[in-house]
This record gives structure tokens, C-alpha cells and sequence, in this order.
């Protein structure tokens, strides 16, 4: 957020430096005028190129962050309603299979 606010006056900033630039052009030779104002526009390019690299810096550790958790994540996956019905169906019927071969074995 800082750097956004950051780059946002920077940009707000530029015209003024700009215009104040060429209002000191009448006192300064025309020399001088072009180099204060490269220096200007390059201080302010500089500028932004380091918040912006720093906003890339900060996405691409994010990036790498929520790649971590996904991996984390477990990798189960829900059962869908039918299958978890047919479990239990087969549940019931080994109940009733082992059962049935208990009341067999009570009976000889």
C-alpha cells in the first residue's frame, strides 16, 4: 500500500517538477536547463523503477507463498455422495455375510 501511495505522488509530482523546469529555463542557459531537467526526469524514472521493482519483488514471494500451500493442502479428495452410499452398502452386506457365517458355525 505504501508503495503504491508512493508511486501514485511520484506521479502526481512529475508535472510539477516539469513545470518548475521550465519556469527556471529564463535564468538558466540553455544548457543547464537540459541537464537539470534529464536530471529531474531520471531521478524520478529511478524512482519509479525501484518501486516498481520492489512491488514485483514483494507479488513473486507472494506467488511463491500461496504455491507452498497448495502443496500443503491435503490431496484427499471429498467422497461423492454415491460412493459414500456405496460403502455402506458394502458395509452391510460383509455385516450380513460374516454374520450369516457366525449363526452357520453355531449351528453344526
Amino acid at each position: 500500500m505504501k508503495t503504491e501511495i508512493l508511486l501514485l505522488s511520484c506521479l502526481i509530482a512529475l508535472p510539477m517538477v516539469l513545470a518548475r523546469g521550465k519556469a527556471g529555463q529564463n535564468s538558466q542557459s540553455e544548457d543547464g536547463q537540459a541537464l537539470s531537467r534529464r536530471y529531474a526526469e531520471s531521478t524520478i524514472a529511478s524512482d519509479i523503477s525501484k518501486i516498481v521493482d520492489s512491488m514485483v519483488q514483494k507479488n513473486f514471494v507472494n506467488f511463491l507463498l500461496t504455491q507452498r500451500e497448495k502443496r500443503s493442502e491435503p490431496t484427499m479428495k471429498r467422497e461423492e455422495p454415491w460412493t459414500q452410499l456405496f460403502n455402506e452398502l458394502l458395509k452391510q452386506e460383509f455385516t450380513q455375510w460374516v454374520n450369516s457365517k457366525g449363526n452357520n458355525a453355531k449351528t453344526e
